[in-house]
């Protein structure tokens, strides 16, 4: 999973495999989590975080008369998470309308500092992430596609076939 900011907002890409200890449990998960106003990738148990995370946005929205922000999707996500227990890159827009991201780790840490990289292939990734990015979104998603098959070339944790999402900033 790869998450990173754009100037026109955030690109959120994983591969389709899915590792359980040593042993590739899907080739073809879709780890993606595209919801109307938020949404982003996790490394594991994908049905049952997007099913838990549909209903705790369902209420949110019955109690509310706005779009989730990052705030409440990230709390959200962080009890999701910490009972699946699994690592998620997540996006929402804050106040402003700005698209914006964060890591949610299964044991409740939040980093707020991207890029992002989760996974087997995270180090090879960064490395990527962090010498330079598109501004451009469009661009931005393809360039997020061509880090991951060269990730996919020298881990082989990582698979072959990968889905984008990007959230635009307001």
């Amino acid at each position: 999973v790869i998450a990173f900011e754009a100037a026109e907002g955030v690109v959120v890409a994983a591969d389709r495999t899915v590792i359980s200890g040593n042993t590739v449990a899907s080739t073809s998960a879709d780890r993606l989590l595209a919801f109307e106003d938020c949404g982003g990738a996790v490394l594991d148990n994908p049905q049952t975080v997007r099913r838990e995370l549909e209903a705790k946005l369902r209420s949110y929205r019955t109690e509310h008369d706005h779009a989730v922000t990052l705030e409440p999707f990230t709390r959200m996500v962080e009890t999701v998470v910490g009972e699946v227990g699994t690592d998620a890159a997540i996006a929402a827009r804050d106040s402003d309308g700005t698209a914006q991201l964060r890591a949610v780790y299964a044991d409740g840490s939040v980093l707020t500092d991207p890029p992002l990289a989760l996974g087997t292939g995270a180090e090879l990734a960064l490395g990527r992430l962090e010498a330079s990015r598109p501004s451009d979104l469009e661009e931005a998603a393809a360039f997020a596609e061509n880090v991951l098959a060269g990730v996919a070339e020298r881990d082989t944790g990582t698979g072959e076939e990968h889905d984008v999402w990007t959230l635009r900033n307001d």
